[in-house]
C-alpha cells in the first residue's frame, strides 16, 4: 500500500517537529549554562522534558511552527542527500550516547528561569500526565530514548 500524506498527517508532523525544534533551543540554553560547547544527551533529554511540561508562549509557538513548515518543505531534497551520506556520523554519535550502565541525567546549577524550571520538570517528570494524545506520543518518545540510552531521570 502506498503512503498517502493527508493534511492531518502533515499537521501532526509539523506540530511534532515544532515541539522538538523548541526543545532543541531549550537544550542549547541549558548546555550553554552548563558550560558545555555542544548539546549532550543529558541536556537534550532535559530540553525535551522541559518542552513537554512547559507550554510554548505565542511567540515561541509561531517561530517553531514556521521552522517546522520550512523543514517539511525542504524534507524531500534532504532525504536524497541523507541517502548519499556516509554512516560515519551515525557511528560516532552512537558511540557518544551509548552508556554501558544506567546513568542519571546530569542537572546544572544555573539559577536562571529556564534552568530552574528544567530541574523542576526533571523532578516532576515521573508523575506528569500527558494531557492529550500528541503529548503522550512525545512522552513515549522521551521514555524510549531514556531506555535506549540507559538514562535515568
Amino acid at each position: 500500500m502506498d503512503y498517502v500524506e493527508t493534511d492531518f498527517t502533515k499537521n501532526l508532523m509539523k506540530v511534532y517537529f515544532a515541539q522538538t525544534e523548541s526543545a532543541l533551543k531549550i537544550s542549547k540554553i541549558i548546555s550553554k549554562h552548563s558550560g558545555e560547547e555542544e548539546i549532550s544527551p543529558d541536556t537534550f533529554i532535559t530540553g525535551l522534558v522541559y518542552r513537554l511540561m512547559i507550554p510554548m508562549n505565542d511567540k515561541e509557538l509561531k517561530e517553531s511552527m514556521d521552522t517546522a513548515e520550512d523543514l517539511l518543505k525542504e524534507g524531500s531534497s534532504e532525504e536524497e542527500e541523507e541517502e548519499n551520506s556516509s554512516d560515519e556520523d551515525d557511528e560516532e554519535y552512537t558511540k557518544i550516547i551509548k552508556n554501558e550502565f544506567p546513568t542519571k541525567i546530569k542537572r546544572n546549577t544555573c539559577n536562571c528561569e529556564i534552568c530552574a524550571k528544567a530541574r523542576a520538570c526533571l523532578i516532576n517528570y515521573s508523575t506528569h500526565d500527558a494531557n492529550d494524545p500528541l503529548a503522550q506520543i512525545f512522552k513515549n518518545a522521551i521514555n524510549h530514548s531514556l531506555k535506549m540510552h540507559k538514562l535515568i531521570i
